[in-house]
């Protein structure tokens, strides 16, 4: 019996080496697109292009991908993914609401430095995702912006915050934070996304007017 058992062994062993080399390719294909999509060839890409790029035959970028805006759906899934599971880590951790905004800034400034493409992606070709894709998107978008209205909430409940409209607030926080995709690729080698971070985050919570002292 202990023979036979022995004899499964290496085609289980087998099967996982493959399983793991076939999300390893897959995982490839994805970063080397989205840096082609930073470029701004995502509706000149053909998949012909694609599998060029990947260094596959066009038959076997099928095998992982059907067309793509399949891609481009792996590239929102994986960046959103990021984002929310870090504001979770940060969360169980006990972060305060200051920190919590701080590290939800990094986190956006961390995928600009790693991952321009699927930042860029994320924001200017949403639109080219079929409509299930999108409404899944769409849902964990708004899971995301209710997860950082939580954070403004929590904050403005314990008087770290003043009061303030919580989803305008939103907006504005996160508007700071992911137009940098447009100009912090360009600066990691200058200034840290946690240096970036807190600088913007002082800046948004304490505001620009300075303080005035009581009057004479």
């Amino acid at each position: 019996m202990s023979k036979a058992i022995a004899r499964r062994s290496p085609r289980k062993s087998s099967s996982k080496l493959t399983a793991t080399a076939h999300d390893d390719k897959r995982q490839e294909i994805i970063e080397r697109c989205a840096d082609l999509f930073d470029g701004g060839s995502y509706h000149r890409s053909t998949m012909q292009m694609l599998a060029n790029e990947v260094g596959l035959g066009k038959p076997t970028l099928y095998h992982y991908f059907r067309s793509k805006t399949e891609i481009l759906y792996a590239i929102h899934q994986q960046h959103i993914g990021v984002l929310i599971d870090g504001l979770n880590r940060e969360q169980a951790r006990g972060a305060t609401p200051d920190g919590m905004l701080v590290h939800a800034c990094r986190h956006i400034l961390d995928e600009i430095a790693r991952h321009p493409g699927y930042v860029r992606a994320f924001f200017e070709h949403y639109a080219e995702l079929d409509e299930p894709m999108r409404t899944e998107i769409r849902r964990r978008r708004r899971e995301y912006f209710t997860k950082v209205c939580g954070i403004l909430a929590s904050g403005v409940a314990i008087g770290a915050f003043r009061k303030c409209d919580i989803e305008l607030t939103a907006y504005g926080f996160l508007g700071m934070c992911s137009w940098a995709y447009q100009w912090y690729p360009g600066m990691p080698d200058r200034r840290s996304t946690q240096e970036l971070a807190e600088s913007l985050c002082k800046t948004f919570l304490q505001g620009l007017n300075e303080p005035r002292g009581p009057r004479a």
